[in-house]
Protein backbone atom coordinates (compact mmCIF):
# COMPACT_ATOMS: atom_id res chain seq x y z
CA UNK A 1 0.00 0.00 0.00
CA UNK A 2 3.02 2.66 0.54
CA UNK A 3 4.08 2.12 -2.64
CA UNK A 4 0.58 2.91 -3.74
CA UNK A 5 0.25 5.78 -1.59
CA UNK A 6 3.58 7.11 -3.02
CA UNK A 7 3.04 6.92 -6.90
CA UNK A 8 -0.50 8.76 -5.76
CA UNK A 9 1.68 11.63 -3.87
CA UNK A 10 3.95 12.01 -6.68
CA UNK A 11 1.08 12.57 -9.40
CA UNK A 12 -0.53 15.10 -7.21
CA UNK A 13 3.10 16.83 -6.87
CA UNK A 14 3.19 17.12 -9.89
CA UNK A 15 -0.10 18.44 -10.67
CA UNK A 16 0.36 20.94 -7.81
CA UNK A 17 3.00 22.62 -10.18
CA UNK A 18 1.61 22.20 -13.20
CA UNK A 19 -2.20 23.46 -12.58
CA UNK A 20 -2.85 26.87 -12.37
CA UNK A 21 -4.83 28.68 -9.73
CA UNK A 22 -8.62 27.31 -10.15
CA UNK A 23 -11.53 30.39 -9.43
CA UNK A 24 -12.67 30.87 -7.39
CA UNK A 25 -12.66 29.15 -3.89
CA UNK A 26 -9.06 27.77 -4.05
CA UNK A 27 -7.70 31.14 -5.12
CA UNK A 28 -10.02 33.10 -2.35
CA UNK A 29 -8.11 30.52 0.12
CA UNK A 30 -4.96 30.69 -1.10
CA UNK A 31 -5.09 34.45 -0.97
CA UNK A 32 -6.69 35.31 2.10
CA UNK A 33 -3.75 32.96 3.36
CA UNK A 34 -1.10 34.83 1.97
CA UNK A 35 -2.27 37.89 3.56
CA UNK A 36 -2.24 36.02 6.37
CA UNK A 37 1.62 36.03 6.15
CA UNK A 38 1.87 39.18 5.08
CA UNK A 39 -0.39 41.35 7.85
CA UNK A 40 0.49 38.86 10.63
CA UNK A 41 -2.70 38.63 11.69
CA UNK A 42 -3.63 35.19 12.24
CA UNK A 43 -6.99 35.29 13.26
CA UNK A 44 -9.74 37.31 11.24
CA UNK A 45 -8.44 36.18 7.56
CA UNK A 46 -9.61 38.55 4.53
CA UNK A 47 -9.31 38.02 0.90
CA UNK A 48 -8.34 42.02 0.05
CA UNK A 49 -10.27 44.33 2.31
CA UNK A 50 -13.06 42.30 3.03
CA UNK A 51 -13.61 39.45 5.89
CA UNK A 52 -13.19 35.97 4.25
CA UNK A 53 -16.23 34.60 6.76
CA UNK A 54 -17.23 31.31 4.65
CA UNK A 55 -14.99 29.06 6.51
CA UNK A 56 -13.29 28.95 9.96
CA UNK A 57 -9.73 29.40 10.98
CA UNK A 58 -8.16 25.58 10.57
CA UNK A 59 -7.49 26.06 6.69
CA UNK A 60 -5.74 29.10 6.78
CA UNK A 61 -3.48 28.32 9.40
CA UNK A 62 -2.37 25.13 7.61
CA UNK A 63 -2.15 27.08 4.17
CA UNK A 64 -0.01 29.29 6.01
CA UNK A 65 2.14 27.21 7.79
CA UNK A 66 2.93 25.23 4.40
CA UNK A 67 3.28 28.74 2.56
CA UNK A 68 6.29 29.54 5.31
CA UNK A 69 7.93 26.35 4.66
CA UNK A 70 7.76 26.26 0.76
CA UNK A 71 7.05 29.93 0.05
CA UNK A 72 4.54 32.31 -0.36
CA UNK A 73 4.08 33.21 -4.19
CA UNK A 74 3.40 29.75 -5.64
CA UNK A 75 -0.01 28.40 -5.06
CA UNK A 76 1.83 25.00 -4.59
CA UNK A 77 2.33 26.12 -1.07
CA UNK A 78 -0.85 26.57 -0.18
CA UNK A 79 -2.18 22.86 -2.28
CA UNK A 80 0.19 20.87 0.34
CA UNK A 81 -2.30 20.07 3.17
CA UNK A 82 -4.68 19.04 0.57
CA UNK A 83 -2.25 16.26 -0.53
CA UNK A 84 -1.58 15.60 3.43
CA UNK A 85 -5.13 15.19 3.92
CA UNK A 86 -6.16 12.84 1.15
CA UNK A 87 -2.86 10.46 2.30
CA UNK A 88 -4.48 10.78 5.94
CA UNK A 89 -7.83 9.96 4.68
CA UNK A 90 -6.61 6.64 2.55
CA UNK A 91 -4.30 5.67 5.82
CA UNK A 92 -7.40 6.00 8.16
CA UNK A 93 -9.69 4.29 5.68
CA UNK A 94 -7.30 1.24 5.89
CA UNK A 95 -7.45 1.41 9.46
CA UNK A 96 -10.99 1.89 9.75
CA UNK A 97 -11.66 -1.27 7.75
CA UNK A 98 -9.21 -3.39 9.50
CA UNK A 99 -11.31 -2.51 12.92
CA UNK A 100 -14.59 -3.01 11.13
CA UNK A 101 -14.01 -6.24 10.35
CA UNK A 102 -10.59 -7.88 11.85
CA UNK A 103 -11.41 -11.24 10.76
CA UNK A 104 -12.26 -11.24 7.60
CA UNK A 105 -10.01 -10.58 4.66
CA UNK A 106 -7.60 -8.32 6.29
CA UNK A 107 -5.10 -6.36 4.22
CA UNK A 108 -6.73 -7.40 1.00
CA UNK A 109 -10.11 -5.52 1.81
CA UNK A 110 -8.60 -2.28 3.63
CA UNK A 111 -6.69 -2.37 0.29
CA UNK A 112 -9.32 -1.91 -1.71
CA UNK A 113 -11.20 0.41 0.83
CA UNK A 114 -8.16 2.46 -0.28
CA UNK A 115 -8.14 1.98 -3.78
CA UNK A 116 -12.11 2.85 -3.83
CA UNK A 117 -11.65 6.09 -1.94
CA UNK A 118 -8.61 6.99 -3.88
CA UNK A 119 -10.22 6.97 -7.46
CA UNK A 120 -12.73 8.75 -6.93
CA UNK A 121 -12.23 12.03 -9.50
CA UNK A 122 -14.04 14.17 -6.45
CA UNK A 123 -11.19 13.45 -3.78
CA UNK A 124 -8.42 13.35 -6.46
CA UNK A 125 -9.25 16.89 -7.38
CA UNK A 126 -9.83 18.15 -4.20
CA UNK A 127 -6.27 16.83 -3.39
CA UNK A 128 -4.97 19.23 -6.12
CA UNK A 129 -6.36 22.61 -4.89
CA UNK A 130 -5.68 25.00 -2.19
CA UNK A 131 -9.32 24.09 -0.14
CA UNK A 132 -11.05 22.49 2.86
CA UNK A 133 -12.33 19.58 1.90
CA UNK A 134 -9.49 17.34 1.52
CA UNK A 135 -8.31 17.93 4.85
CA UNK A 136 -11.59 17.81 6.20
CA UNK A 137 -12.10 14.34 4.75
CA UNK A 138 -9.53 13.18 7.28
CA UNK A 139 -10.62 14.32 10.41
CA UNK A 140 -14.05 13.53 9.40
CA UNK A 141 -12.51 9.71 9.56
CA UNK A 142 -10.45 10.08 12.59
CA UNK A 143 -13.98 11.41 14.54
CA UNK A 144 -15.74 8.51 12.79
CA UNK A 145 -13.21 5.59 13.57
CA UNK A 146 -13.97 6.80 17.10
CA UNK A 147 -16.98 6.84 17.50
CA UNK A 148 -16.88 3.84 15.89
CA UNK A 149 -15.20 2.40 18.51
CA UNK A 150 -17.49 3.76 21.34
CA UNK A 151 -20.22 2.21 19.03
CA UNK A 152 -18.63 -1.72 19.19
CA UNK A 153 -17.93 -1.49 22.69
CA UNK A 154 -21.50 -0.42 23.77
CA UNK A 155 -22.21 -3.09 25.81
CA UNK A 156 -18.83 -3.41 27.15
CA UNK A 157 -18.36 -2.54 30.63
CA UNK A 158 -15.26 -0.47 29.03
CA UNK A 159 -14.46 2.42 31.58
CA UNK A 160 -12.54 4.48 29.08
CA UNK A 161 -13.85 4.61 25.61
CA UNK A 162 -12.38 6.98 23.53
CA UNK A 163 -15.06 9.77 23.97
CA UNK A 164 -11.85 12.58 24.07
CA UNK A 165 -9.91 11.39 20.66
CA UNK A 166 -13.83 11.90 19.10
CA UNK A 167 -14.60 15.20 20.61
CA UNK A 168 -11.24 16.92 19.65
CA UNK A 169 -11.69 15.31 16.52
CA UNK A 170 -15.10 17.17 15.77
CA UNK A 171 -13.37 20.13 17.34
CA UNK A 172 -10.74 19.89 15.19
CA UNK A 173 -13.38 19.59 12.17
CA UNK A 174 -15.33 22.47 13.62
CA UNK A 175 -12.18 24.88 12.94
CA UNK A 176 -11.76 23.62 9.65
CA UNK A 177 -15.70 23.55 8.07
CA UNK A 178 -17.79 25.03 11.07
CA UNK A 179 -20.78 22.63 11.53
CA UNK A 180 -20.21 19.46 9.12
CA UNK A 181 -18.37 17.51 11.31
CA UNK A 182 -21.00 17.52 14.25
CA UNK A 183 -23.71 17.32 11.73
CA UNK A 184 -22.04 14.25 10.16
CA UNK A 185 -21.68 12.32 13.86
CA UNK A 186 -25.38 13.78 14.86
CA UNK A 187 -26.98 11.46 11.38
CA UNK A 188 -24.54 8.84 12.59
CA UNK A 189 -26.43 8.41 15.63
CA UNK A 190 -29.62 8.88 15.24
CA UNK A 191 -30.03 6.14 12.62
CA UNK A 192 -27.93 3.89 15.14
CA UNK A 193 -30.03 4.91 17.98
CA UNK A 194 -32.85 4.22 15.53
CA UNK A 195 -31.94 0.96 14.10
CA UNK A 196 -31.13 -0.60 17.88
CA UNK A 197 -33.88 1.01 19.07
CA UNK A 198 -31.52 2.07 22.29
CA UNK A 199 -30.01 5.42 22.94
CA UNK A 200 -28.24 4.09 26.28
CA UNK A 201 -24.72 4.17 24.26
CA UNK A 202 -24.57 7.45 23.94
CA UNK A 203 -23.72 8.14 27.10
CA UNK A 204 -20.09 6.21 26.41
CA UNK A 205 -19.84 9.67 24.66
CA UNK A 206 -19.81 12.03 27.53
CA UNK A 207 -21.78 14.66 26.04
CA UNK A 208 -21.05 17.34 29.02
CA UNK A 209 -17.81 16.57 28.98
CA UNK A 210 -16.83 16.54 25.27
CA UNK A 211 -19.04 19.76 24.86
CA UNK A 212 -16.37 21.19 27.49
CA UNK A 213 -13.57 20.23 25.79
CA UNK A 214 -14.99 21.29 22.42
CA UNK A 215 -15.83 24.78 24.18
CA UNK A 216 -11.82 24.76 25.04
CA UNK A 217 -10.57 24.32 21.86
CA UNK A 218 -12.80 26.58 19.79
CA UNK A 219 -13.84 29.38 21.83
CA UNK A 220 -10.83 30.89 22.35
CA UNK A 221 -10.41 31.67 18.16
CA UNK A 222 -14.31 32.63 18.24
CA UNK A 223 -13.55 34.76 20.74
CA UNK A 224 -10.87 36.39 19.24
CA UNK A 225 -12.01 36.71 16.27
CA UNK A 226 -15.42 38.51 17.31
CA UNK A 227 -13.91 40.68 18.85
CA UNK A 228 -11.35 41.58 16.50
CA UNK A 229 -14.39 42.33 14.20
CA UNK A 230 -16.76 43.18 16.61
CA UNK A 231 -19.20 40.04 15.43
CA UNK A 232 -19.07 40.64 12.26
CA UNK A 233 -17.51 37.56 11.14
CA UNK A 234 -19.64 34.78 12.82
CA UNK A 235 -22.54 36.74 11.56
CA UNK A 236 -21.51 36.48 8.60
CA UNK A 237 -20.60 33.30 8.40
CA UNK A 238 -23.73 31.89 10.05
CA UNK A 239 -26.17 33.84 8.87
CA UNK A 240 -24.60 35.41 5.50
CA UNK A 241 -23.11 31.34 4.99
CA UNK A 242 -24.36 28.45 6.70
CA UNK A 243 -28.37 29.61 7.06
CA UNK A 244 -28.56 30.88 3.90
CA UNK A 245 -27.29 27.62 1.69
CA UNK A 246 -29.87 25.89 4.48
CA UNK A 247 -33.08 27.86 3.47
CA UNK A 248 -32.37 29.11 -0.85
CA UNK A 249 -29.72 28.02 -3.01
CA UNK A 250 -26.78 30.15 -2.68
CA UNK A 251 -24.76 31.50 -5.37
CA UNK A 252 -26.78 30.04 -8.61
CA UNK A 253 -25.98 27.01 -7.10
CA UNK A 254 -29.36 25.41 -6.22
CA UNK A 255 -30.84 21.79 -7.65
CA UNK A 256 -33.47 19.58 -6.81
CA UNK A 257 -33.46 16.42 -4.19
CA UNK A 258 -31.73 13.02 -6.38
CA UNK A 259 -29.16 15.57 -7.80
CA UNK A 260 -26.36 13.77 -5.73
CA UNK A 261 -27.66 10.00 -6.75
CA UNK A 262 -27.67 11.07 -10.12
CA UNK A 263 -24.04 12.59 -9.99
CA UNK A 264 -22.87 9.53 -7.92
CA UNK A 265 -21.88 7.67 -11.46
CA UNK A 266 -19.12 10.16 -12.50
CA UNK A 267 -18.43 10.96 -8.85
CA UNK A 268 -17.53 7.72 -7.44
CA UNK A 269 -16.30 6.30 -10.97
CA UNK A 270 -14.89 3.52 -11.52
CA UNK A 271 -16.08 2.12 -7.94
CA UNK A 272 -19.59 2.62 -8.58
CA UNK A 273 -19.27 -0.28 -10.98
CA UNK A 274 -18.81 -2.59 -7.70
CA UNK A 275 -21.25 -1.24 -5.52
CA UNK A 276 -23.86 -2.92 -6.57
CA UNK A 277 -22.26 -5.75 -4.83
CA UNK A 278 -23.63 -4.08 -1.48
CA UNK A 279 -27.05 -5.25 -2.59
CA UNK A 280 -25.83 -9.29 -1.73
CA UNK A 281 -25.28 -8.36 1.94
CA UNK A 282 -28.87 -8.37 1.97
CA UNK A 283 -30.09 -8.06 6.17
CA UNK A 284 -26.23 -8.07 7.02
CA UNK A 285 -26.43 -4.59 6.24
CA UNK A 286 -28.58 -4.69 9.33
CA UNK A 287 -27.59 -7.18 11.64
CA UNK A 288 -23.81 -6.43 11.42
CA UNK A 289 -22.50 -3.63 13.53
CA UNK A 290 -19.93 -2.84 11.32
CA UNK A 291 -22.53 -2.54 8.43
CA UNK A 292 -24.67 -1.22 9.93
CA UNK A 293 -22.77 1.82 11.14
CA UNK A 294 -21.42 2.54 7.77
CA UNK A 295 -24.79 2.39 6.79
CA UNK A 296 -26.18 5.22 9.17
CA UNK A 297 -23.00 6.89 8.42
CA UNK A 298 -24.04 7.17 4.54
CA UNK A 299 -27.23 7.41 4.50
CA UNK A 300 -28.15 9.52 7.49
CA UNK A 301 -25.51 12.69 5.90
CA UNK A 302 -26.50 11.65 2.54
CA UNK A 303 -30.66 12.28 3.25
CA UNK A 304 -29.78 15.65 4.50
CA UNK A 305 -27.40 17.03 1.90
CA UNK A 306 -30.00 15.46 -0.80
CA UNK A 307 -32.51 18.17 0.61
CA UNK A 308 -30.41 21.16 1.19
CA UNK A 309 -31.55 23.55 -1.53
CA UNK A 310 -27.57 24.74 -2.34
CA UNK A 311 -25.74 22.32 -3.68
CA UNK A 312 -21.91 21.76 -4.45
CA UNK A 313 -20.39 18.35 -5.95
CA UNK A 314 -18.03 18.20 -2.77
CA UNK A 315 -20.46 18.66 -0.45
CA UNK A 316 -20.89 14.28 -0.93
CA UNK A 317 -17.26 13.95 -0.18
CA UNK A 318 -18.35 13.11 3.75
CA UNK A 319 -20.57 10.33 1.96
CA UNK A 320 -18.04 8.49 0.02
CA UNK A 321 -15.82 6.31 2.85
CA UNK A 322 -18.76 4.84 4.45
CA UNK A 323 -19.88 3.86 0.86
CA UNK A 324 -16.19 2.52 0.36
CA UNK A 325 -16.51 0.64 2.93
CA UNK A 326 -19.52 -1.14 2.35
CA UNK A 327 -18.64 -2.00 -1.45
CA UNK A 328 -15.33 -3.69 -0.68
CA UNK A 329 -16.74 -5.43 2.21
CA UNK A 330 -19.31 -6.53 -0.15
CA UNK A 331 -16.67 -7.78 -2.69
CA UNK A 332 -15.00 -9.74 0.35
CA UNK A 333 -17.64 -10.67 2.50
CA UNK A 334 -19.19 -14.39 2.79
CA UNK A 335 -22.87 -13.67 1.09
CA UNK A 336 -25.54 -16.40 0.36
CA UNK A 337 -25.81 -16.78 -3.18
CA UNK A 338 -27.04 -13.99 -4.76
CA UNK A 339 -30.89 -13.85 -6.08
CA UNK A 340 -32.22 -13.10 -9.18
CA UNK A 341 -33.17 -9.14 -8.07
CA UNK A 342 -29.64 -8.37 -6.21
CA UNK A 343 -27.45 -10.21 -9.77
CA UNK A 344 -29.79 -7.53 -12.11
CA UNK A 345 -28.62 -4.49 -8.99
CA UNK A 346 -24.83 -5.71 -9.90
CA UNK A 347 -25.52 -5.69 -13.43
CA UNK A 348 -27.37 -2.15 -13.43
CA UNK A 349 -24.56 -0.68 -11.74
CA UNK A 350 -21.78 -2.24 -14.05
CA UNK A 351 -23.62 -1.01 -16.70
CA UNK A 352 -24.11 2.22 -15.50
CA UNK A 353 -20.04 2.57 -14.72
CA UNK A 354 -19.54 1.74 -17.80
CA UNK A 355 -22.43 4.01 -19.53
CA UNK A 356 -20.64 6.71 -16.99
CA UNK A 357 -16.99 5.90 -18.28
CA UNK A 358 -17.78 6.72 -21.70
CA UNK A 359 -19.54 9.66 -21.29
CA UNK A 360 -16.27 11.13 -19.38
CA UNK A 361 -14.03 9.96 -21.94
CA UNK A 362 -16.22 11.67 -24.49
CA UNK A 363 -16.13 14.39 -21.94
CA UNK A 364 -11.98 14.76 -21.41
CA UNK A 365 -11.14 15.09 -25.03
CA UNK A 366 -13.98 17.53 -26.32
CA UNK A 367 -12.51 19.77 -22.74
CA UNK A 368 -8.95 18.93 -24.64
CA UNK A 369 -10.03 20.19 -27.73
CA UNK A 370 -12.59 23.17 -27.09
CA UNK A 371 -10.41 25.00 -23.74
CA UNK A 372 -7.20 23.81 -25.34
CA UNK A 373 -5.64 27.31 -26.75
CA UNK A 374 -2.02 27.30 -27.08
CA UNK A 375 -1.41 24.60 -25.15
CA UNK A 376 -4.06 22.34 -26.97
CA UNK A 377 -1.78 20.08 -28.74
CA UNK A 378 -0.57 18.72 -24.94
CA UNK A 379 -4.01 18.94 -23.53
CA UNK A 380 -5.35 16.39 -26.35
CA UNK A 381 -2.74 13.71 -26.11
CA UNK A 382 -3.04 13.35 -22.17
CA UNK A 383 -6.94 13.37 -23.30
CA UNK A 384 -6.04 10.40 -25.50
CA UNK A 385 -3.92 8.74 -22.78
CA UNK A 386 -6.44 9.24 -20.47
CA UNK A 387 -9.16 7.63 -22.55
CA UNK A 388 -7.24 4.81 -22.85
CA UNK A 389 -6.94 4.03 -19.33
CA UNK A 390 -10.55 4.20 -19.71
CA UNK A 391 -10.74 1.93 -21.75
CA UNK A 392 -8.38 -0.38 -20.07
CA UNK A 393 -11.16 0.06 -16.66
CA UNK A 394 -14.38 -1.36 -19.03
CA UNK A 395 -12.60 -3.90 -20.75
CA UNK A 396 -10.88 -5.31 -16.82
CA UNK A 397 -14.08 -4.49 -15.39
CA UNK A 398 -15.91 -6.59 -18.06
CA UNK A 399 -13.63 -9.68 -17.37
CA UNK A 400 -14.41 -9.08 -13.59
CA UNK A 401 -17.90 -9.18 -14.47
CA UNK A 402 -17.51 -12.94 -16.28
CA UNK A 403 -14.87 -14.59 -13.13
CA UNK A 404 -14.89 -12.11 -10.42
CA UNK A 405 -10.75 -11.83 -10.27
CA UNK A 406 -9.26 -10.00 -7.56
CA UNK A 407 -6.82 -9.00 -10.05
CA UNK A 408 -8.96 -7.40 -12.21
CA UNK A 409 -10.36 -4.72 -9.51
CA UNK A 410 -7.09 -3.84 -8.75
CA UNK A 411 -6.84 -3.15 -12.27
CA UNK A 412 -9.92 -1.06 -12.49
CA UNK A 413 -9.28 1.24 -9.47
CA UNK A 414 -5.49 1.32 -10.34
CA UNK A 415 -5.97 2.53 -13.49
CA UNK A 416 -9.56 4.76 -12.78
CA UNK A 417 -7.48 6.71 -10.23
CA UNK A 418 -4.33 7.65 -12.14
CA UNK A 419 -6.71 8.53 -15.54
CA UNK A 420 -8.43 11.00 -12.86
CA UNK A 421 -4.82 12.23 -12.28
CA UNK A 422 -3.79 12.59 -15.39
CA UNK A 423 -7.19 14.47 -16.62
CA UNK A 424 -6.56 17.09 -13.68
CA UNK A 425 -2.60 17.73 -13.66
CA UNK A 426 -2.26 16.93 -17.77
CA UNK A 427 -5.44 17.89 -19.61
CA UNK A 428 -7.38 20.65 -16.94
CA UNK A 429 -3.65 22.28 -16.31
CA UNK A 430 -2.99 21.90 -20.26
CA UNK A 431 -6.13 24.00 -21.11
CA UNK A 432 -4.30 27.26 -21.36
CA UNK A 433 -7.41 28.72 -22.18
CA UNK A 434 -9.12 28.50 -18.62
CA UNK A 435 -5.95 29.62 -17.32
CA UNK A 436 -6.51 33.53 -18.21
CA UNK A 437 -5.00 35.19 -14.92
CA UNK A 438 -2.09 33.39 -14.93
CA UNK A 439 -1.52 34.79 -18.92
CA UNK A 440 -2.17 38.07 -17.51
CA UNK A 441 0.29 38.25 -15.25
CA UNK A 442 2.58 37.27 -18.07
CA UNK A 443 1.50 38.94 -20.37
CA UNK A 444 2.24 41.80 -18.16
CA UNK A 445 5.54 41.43 -17.42
CA UNK A 446 6.53 41.33 -21.09
CA UNK A 447 5.48 44.79 -21.36
CA UNK A 448 8.08 47.38 -22.19
CA UNK A 449 7.02 49.69 -20.01
CA UNK A 450 5.91 48.16 -16.97
CA UNK A 451 2.83 49.38 -15.26
CA UNK A 452 2.82 51.39 -11.23
CA UNK A 453 -0.53 50.44 -10.67
CA UNK A 454 -3.23 47.83 -12.34
CA UNK A 455 -6.87 47.98 -12.48
CA UNK A 456 -9.07 45.79 -13.31
CA UNK A 457 -13.02 46.24 -14.46
CA UNK A 458 -15.26 43.35 -15.47
CA UNK A 459 -12.68 40.72 -14.47
CA UNK A 460 -12.46 40.81 -10.52
CA UNK A 461 -11.67 36.65 -10.21
CA UNK A 462 -9.70 35.75 -7.22
CA UNK A 463 -6.69 33.99 -9.08
CA UNK A 464 -5.88 37.65 -10.64
CA UNK A 465 -5.82 38.85 -7.13
CA UNK A 466 -3.35 36.05 -6.35
CA UNK A 467 -0.88 36.34 -9.02
CA UNK A 468 -0.86 40.19 -9.15
CA UNK A 469 -1.28 41.08 -5.47
CA UNK A 470 -4.22 42.64 -3.28
CA UNK A 471 -2.82 46.38 -4.07
CA UNK A 472 -4.20 45.93 -7.69
CA UNK A 473 -7.62 48.07 -8.06
CA UNK A 474 -10.90 46.19 -8.72
CA UNK A 475 -12.80 49.15 -10.52
CA UNK A 476 -16.22 49.86 -12.74
CA UNK A 477 -15.43 51.16 -16.19
CA UNK A 478 -16.20 55.15 -15.29
CA UNK A 479 -13.64 54.36 -11.89
CA UNK A 480 -10.78 52.99 -14.03
CA UNK A 481 -11.04 55.64 -16.71
CA UNK A 482 -10.69 58.31 -13.81
CA UNK A 483 -8.06 56.12 -12.82
CA UNK A 484 -6.39 56.58 -15.82
CA UNK A 485 -6.51 60.11 -15.80
CA UNK A 486 -4.67 60.41 -12.75
CA UNK A 487 -1.71 57.52 -13.03
CA UNK A 488 0.56 58.10 -16.34
CA UNK A 489 2.35 54.99 -15.29
CA UNK A 490 -1.29 52.99 -14.52
CA UNK A 491 -2.89 50.06 -16.34
CA UNK A 492 -6.58 49.23 -16.82
CA UNK A 493 -7.36 45.65 -17.74
CA UNK A 494 -10.54 45.93 -19.25
CA UNK A 495 -12.85 43.24 -20.63
CA UNK A 496 -14.31 43.79 -23.34
CA UNK A 497 -18.14 44.25 -22.25
CA UNK A 498 -17.35 47.51 -20.36
CA UNK A 499 -15.24 48.87 -22.98
CA UNK A 500 -17.56 50.73 -24.58
CA UNK A 501 -18.30 53.03 -21.53
CA UNK A 502 -14.49 53.02 -20.38
CA UNK A 503 -13.10 54.10 -24.00
CA UNK A 504 -16.31 56.79 -24.15
CA UNK A 505 -15.10 58.22 -20.66
CA UNK A 506 -11.59 58.20 -21.24
CA UNK A 507 -12.23 59.82 -24.61
CA UNK A 508 -13.95 62.74 -22.71
CA UNK A 509 -11.09 63.23 -20.34
CA UNK A 510 -8.96 63.57 -23.29
CA UNK A 511 -6.98 60.49 -22.32
CA UNK A 512 -4.65 59.02 -25.16
CA UNK A 513 -4.62 55.29 -24.94
CA UNK A 514 -2.74 52.71 -26.64
CA UNK A 515 -3.70 48.90 -26.93
CA UNK A 516 -0.85 47.48 -25.37
CA UNK A 517 -1.99 43.57 -25.39
CA UNK A 518 -5.20 41.51 -26.00
CA UNK A 519 -6.08 38.25 -24.43
CA UNK A 520 -9.22 35.68 -24.95
CA UNK A 521 -10.53 33.04 -22.60
CA UNK A 522 -12.95 31.27 -21.29
CA UNK A 523 -13.94 31.42 -17.23
CA UNK A 524 -15.32 28.52 -15.36
CA UNK A 525 -16.77 30.83 -12.69
CA UNK A 526 -18.65 32.51 -15.23
CA UNK A 527 -19.56 30.01 -17.68
CA UNK A 528 -18.38 32.46 -20.82
CA UNK A 529 -15.81 33.22 -23.51
CA UNK A 530 -14.31 36.62 -22.77
CA UNK A 531 -11.84 39.21 -24.02
CA UNK A 532 -9.35 41.07 -21.68
CA UNK A 533 -7.52 44.43 -23.53
CA UNK A 534 -4.96 46.09 -22.16
CA UNK A 535 -4.73 50.03 -22.00
CA UNK A 536 -1.85 52.02 -21.29
CA UNK A 537 -1.16 56.29 -21.54
CA UNK A 538 0.43 57.09 -24.59
CA UNK A 539 4.29 58.87 -24.25
CA UNK A 540 3.58 60.80 -27.35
Amino acid sequence: MWIFLSVLAFGILVGHQTLGVIDRDEARFAQASKQMLESGDYITPRFMDELRAKKPIGIYWLQSFSATLFGQADIASYRLPSLVGFLLSLVLIFRFSRSLWPSSSGSAQGLIAVLLLASSPLLIAEAHLAKTDSVLLAVLLAQQLMLWRIYKDRLNEDPRPPWLAFWICLSFGILVKGPIGPLLALTSCVLLCGFDRNVGWLKKLQLFKGILVTCCLVLPWAIAVSTATDGAFLDIAIKGDFLSKIKSAQESHGAPPGTYLALLGLLFWPGLAFSGQIAGLGRQLITGDASRFCLAWFAGYWLIIEFVPTKLPHYILPALPALALLTSHALFGRVMSPSRLKRLISEGFIFLAGICGLVLMAALVWASVRFGGVTGGRAFLFALVTACLIAVCLWRLWLWRKYHQLADILVVLGCGALAHIIAIAGIVAGASTIHISSRLTAEIKRLPNQPAVISLVGYHEPSAVFHLGRDILLLNADEAAVFMADSKDGLAVVEKSEREVFIGLADKLGLNLVISARISGFTISRGRDIELILYQRSNL
